[in-house]
């Protein structure tokens, strides 16, 4: 199913329960309008590719990346602002920085004249390091400490750069080299983002919500013939404090 189609059915689905859900069992005074938070989501990142227009040769070169790439462990964190309209739906956006990308296997060398000096194995680690304004609809179903709770939304992201890390490994030491990456990436991506969880009142004031979230960026990084598109999975913790 494509992400739109996960934002629409859950969309609609939490909707239809709005509608219907009963006052909750809560002092007026447990409700709070405005709410500031801050998370952080550790990630597993990966990347799909598209040959737009390379022909045969690009769908051999996809098939070897295919072989050899792997996803990259990250994380997106940041502040956070919620406007809750009624105890059960609110908005909410904020700034986070997020680190995006993928990885290759971790491969054995060989070299024509074996050297003592040369590096036994290599991987390469691919980052895209992005500002993310995301906006979202928080609905929430329960009437005690403990509710559940799903947002959908859209996240604007924000390319700054673009690093790879070569990890060497020697028979005696691993060195990790960064250097930046000079491709023209597109400065702007979309990218839907849909997530269900638990959120934890702790007070009347402040709660704690855990949700795994999957985000899908649907505009291509760069105009190449073959092309990449990033998507990311996580376990977003955030800590909210109601004004």
């Amino acid at each position: 199913m494509k992400p739109y189609a996960l934002l629409i059915l859950a969309l609609f689905t939490f909707s239809l329960y709005a509608k219907d859900n009963p006052k909750e069992e809560t002092s007026p005074s447990d409700f709070k309008r405005f709410q500031i938070g801050i998370n952080i989501s550790p990630d597993v990142c990966f990347r799909t590719l598209k040959n737009v227009s390379a022909g045969s040769i690009g769908d051999y070169i996809i098939k070897i990346r295919k072989e050899d790439e792997i996803v990259k462990p990250s994380y997106t964190a940041g502040l956070n602002v919620a406007f809750n309209i009624k105890k059960f739906v609110g908005l909410e956006t904020g700034v986070q920085y997020s680190n995006k990308g993928y990885q290759t296997k971790m491969e054995d060398l060989e070299f024509a004249y074996p050297n003592p000096n040369n590096p036994n194995k290599a991987k390469f680690i691919y980052n895209f390091h992005c500002i993310d304004i995301p906006i979202k609809a928080n609905f929430t179903i329960g009437k005690k400490k403990v509710r559940f709770f799903t947002s959908v939304g859209l996240t604007t992201n924000i390319f700054i750069k673009a690093t790879s890390t070569g990890v060497l490994v020697y028979s005696n030491h691993t060195k990790r080299e960064t250097i930046p990456i000079s491709y023209n990436y597109k400065k702007v991506n979309i990218s839907p983002l849909i997530s269900v969880g638990i959120d934890y009142k702790i007070n009347s004031r402040m709660n704690l919500r855990v949700e795994p979230t999957f985000r899908y960026g649907v505009l291509k990084l760069m105009d190449t013939p073959i092309t990449t598109y990033l998507y990311s999975g996580g376990l977003n913790i955030s800590y909210y404090f109601g004004l």
